[in-house]
């Protein structure tokens, strides 16, 4: 290949990269279509495979540097208001990880001379699972997410889970890679027979007989007959998702319903001192008011994560600072005077006497009046997933300059929870998810297991002071209500505040970044509760694909080294 030639073809893959980053960030919530163009996601990934496609090995892993650079840096671009060492963190993570994964897809492209395609979609659906687990796991990116506003395609998560819908997903892309691959091979085959004027071997076959049977082999070689068939029952599933969640929406819910209100200070997380923690309390305080006011039948008030940073216990009990005790009697006063149950996010601190410390825990209280909050007993849970790098790093004493330089950033160190809570508001039994929590189904599954039909989730995304941010959180709120067929009181410091129903539809909502409330009804189920597939087995169809996958390519692996040995 002569330099012209190569530098446009580097121009080529280059643009590409570009086309599949945009794909995807125009996909989810973004700042030109806030709640993205969720039919982009079905090719998000079609000219990724022709990049690799047309890259050799040893070039495949720079341009996935390139795509995870770009990609997560136009999406995740929110993470720099909270800190720019955690936006240079996730695009560094990504930049390497894509490295990886571009790799590995040339490498099936390698192995699998023919249908290839089948293999990398299974191994790029496995990586969007894999990626979400352990420390430094994060759901999002997980192309699935992107069709939450589909409410009819989606109802079929309760079975499967977002990573095995997240298979059907994908699929188009790898679908309309290979069949637009194959035509053009076959048809360029075909073309050089045909130029060549062939000439066969033996002299008594005629040169227009050895043509065709050439031209057969051409296009037996690059049939498109799998990949036809692939798109047919792609097409069936399609229906059949759509025919079953229109089914399963229409179905009668719960007979009984619960008043509930989810307050919205619009409060930015970085003001410090007591003044300012008192004037945060008042603001919410008058605002449920204002909810009171407009429906009397609220049972249950949510506030937001942290949105009494004073710890309530320990001021109550332990406090030498007179401001900040008057603040929490104050706060105990006006919940106590009310008649609804209380759900507020708190930085709760105790006294470890066997470390010596102080810990410190991202906490859900929930004050019930008459019973709980004189002297303060409220039921507590303290979250488990914490973020990585801004509110946990394990890894201290390997990388202590890094702890300190995220430690110097004004980052919340947190202690982690250790066990699922679910709590009650009449006959309602509740779990309360902090933050990016109901962004994981294990959790949100879990806390269903233990008998939670409602998830209250308290948030606090103001920092990021973007609408595409609180958005893509959305969209992995409303699967986990799809997955476990139960509604979520959605409690965010600037949006999104909201109720979504059972089937993910979100009943209720106010805008972003206002000082408002929401009120509307939820479902409280009891004995009309089924618990779906998803709900009782989890990821075990997503832990199959996974195995499914590794066990394909060991056998593959195997039978290229036994090849080369017998050759």
């Amino acid at each position: 290949m002569n330099s012209k030639k190569t530098v446009a073809h580097h121009i080529r893959q280059f643009l590409l990269v570009i086309i599949s980053s945009l794909l995807f960030v125009l996909a989810n919530p973004n700042l030109l279509f806030k709640e993205g163009l969720g039919f982009l996601g079905f090719f998000v990934y079609l000219p990724v495979l022709f990049v690799i496609k047309n890259s050799r090995l040893s070039d495949s892993w720079y341009l996935g540097a390139v795509y995870g650079a770009l990609t997560y840096a136009l999406y995740g671009y929110w993470l720099k208001y909270f800190h720019p060492l955690g936006l240079a963190l996730a695009v560094g993570s990504y930049t390497l990880i894509l490295t990886f994964v571009f790799f590995c897809l040339k490498l099936i492209d390698l192995m699998f001379k023919k249908n290839a395609w089948l293999v990398q979609w299974l191994f790029i659906c496995a990586y969007e699972y894999v990626k979400t687990l352990g420390f430094a796991g994060m759901n999002y990116g997980v192309t699935a997410y992107t069709q939450w506003k589909y409410n009819y395609l989606i109802q079929i998560c309760d079975v499967t889970g977002v990573f095995v819908f997240n298979l059907f997903v994908i699929f188009p892309s790898a679908f309309l890679f290979s069949l637009i691959y194959k035509s053009a091979c076959r048809k360029k085959l075909i073309n050089n027979i045909e130029l060549n004027n062939y000439v066969p071997d033996n002299p008594s076959q005629t040169s227009k007989t050895s043509e065709f049977v050439l031209k057969q082999k051409a296009v037996a070689f690059y049939s498109t007959r799998l990949s036809v068939s692939c798109a047919v029952i792609w097409c069936v599933l399609l229906l059949f998702f759509l025919v079953y969640g229109f089914c399963d929406i229409r179905q009668e819910g719960a007979a009984r319903k619960m008043t509930v209100a989810a307050i919205q200070n619009n409060e930015s997380p970085w003001k410090d001192g007591v003044e300012e923690y008192a004037k945060n309390v008042q603001k919410l305080m008058e605002l449920t008011d204002e909810a009171f006011e407009m429906n009397d039948k609220i049972r249950l008030v949510v506030w937001p994560e942290t949105a009494v940073v004073p710890s309530i216990m320990y001021n109550f009990y332990e406090s030498r600072e007179p401001a900040r005790y008057k603040l929490i009697v104050r706060l105990l006063e006006y919940i106590e005077s009310s008649d609804a149950t209380f759900v507020i996010g708190n930085a709760h601190q105790n006294h470890n006497v066997q470390k010596g410390f102080l810990e410190k825990y991202n906490s859900a209280f929930v004050f019930e009046p008459g019973k709980n909050v004189f002297p303060p007993d409220p039921g507590i849970y303290f979250k488990m997933k914490l973020v990585p790098f801004t509110e946990e790093f394990p890894y201290e004493t390997l990388f202590p300059r890094l702890y300190q330089r995220l430690l110097n950033g004004n980052l919340h160190m947190w202690e982690k929870g250790s066990e699922y809570k679910v709590f009650n508001c009449d006959v309602l039994s509740f779990a309360t998810p902090i933050c990016f929590e109901d962004t994981f189904d294990y959790i949100c599954r879990n806390m269903v297991l233990k008998g939670a039909r409602c998830f209250v989730n308290l948030s606090n995304d103001s920092w990021s002071e973007s609408v595409p941010c609180q958005n893509q959180h959305l969209a992995m709120a409303v699967f986990r209500s799809v997955e476990n067929r139960v509604p979520s009181v959605r409690s965010t410091s600037s949006g999104k505040t909201c109720i979504i129903n059972e089937h993910g539809k979100i009943v209720k909502s106010i805008p972003d970044f206002c000082y408002s409330y929401v009120i509307g009804q939820i479902p409280v189920f009891t004995t009309e509760y089924k618990m779906g597939f998803f709900t009782k087995n989890g990821n075990l169809l997503a832990q199959c694909e996974a195995a499914l996958l590794l066990l394909i390519l060991i056998i593959q692996f195997i039978r290229v080294i036994i090849i080369k040995k017998v050759n």
